[in-house]
């Protein structure tokens, strides 16, 4: 007969250790306004607002995560000379936006995609192809984008979409989206 062994005990002179973390998030959600503004990234060293609302996006684990891929992409892109503020989009009705958002895709939303720089979507192209950290840096972006905008678009206006779109991460996600086919 096989007899359970006593759950050991702590001497009486040792506290117990409180080592459960609080499920509470200590840092509330990033406001919309500020969102869009981390999501442009600051302009130069002197753009006190941008580098303020990059910091308070920063401690929003749901925007830290798409600012970290939007980052990661901006930086690839610039290694082969490719700027988001190089690139001007067709503009694109926020009911696009919040089709896309909803699950459109193909056709339906193909105005998202409004850049069409030949240079930039072949050298794009060819990266996704050749260069696999590229490819998956890529990805990981598109999807967060994706999961944001889903989350965004509920409660935000139309202004809200259009700023969102001016951003520099938008014009990323513009150039990566028409470059992979999501708005064929």
């Amino acid at each position: 007969m096989i007899v359970p062994r006593a759950a050991p005990q702590a001497p009486a002179d040792q506290p117990a250790l409180a080592l459960e973390t609080p499920q509470v998030d200590e840092n509330p959600p990033v406001d919309r306004p500020d969102f869009i503004t981390a999501l442009n990234f600051p302009d130069d060293e002197n753009d006190v607002a941008g580098f303020a609302a990059l910091r308070r996006a920063l401690r929003d684990r749901g925007a830290r995560k798409l600012v970290q891929a939007s980052q990661d992409v901006l930086t690839l892109l610039s290694q082969d000379g490719i700027y988001t503020d190089d690139l001007r989009p067709a503009p694109a009705p926020a009911d696009l936006w919040r089709q896309f958002a909803k699950g459109a895709r193909g056709k339906a939303v193909d105005r998202l995609g409004g850049i069409r720089d030949q240079a930039a979507l072949s050298l794009v192209s060819r990266r996704t192809r050749e260069d696999t950290i590229f490819r998956d840096s890529v990805h990981h972006f598109l999807r967060c984008f994706d999961q944001m905008l889903v989350s965004f678009e509920e409660h935000a206006t139309d202004t809200d979409l259009l700023e969102l779109a001016e951003t520099r991460t938008a014009r990323a996600f513009m150039l990566l989206g028409r470059s992979t086919g999501t708005f064929d």
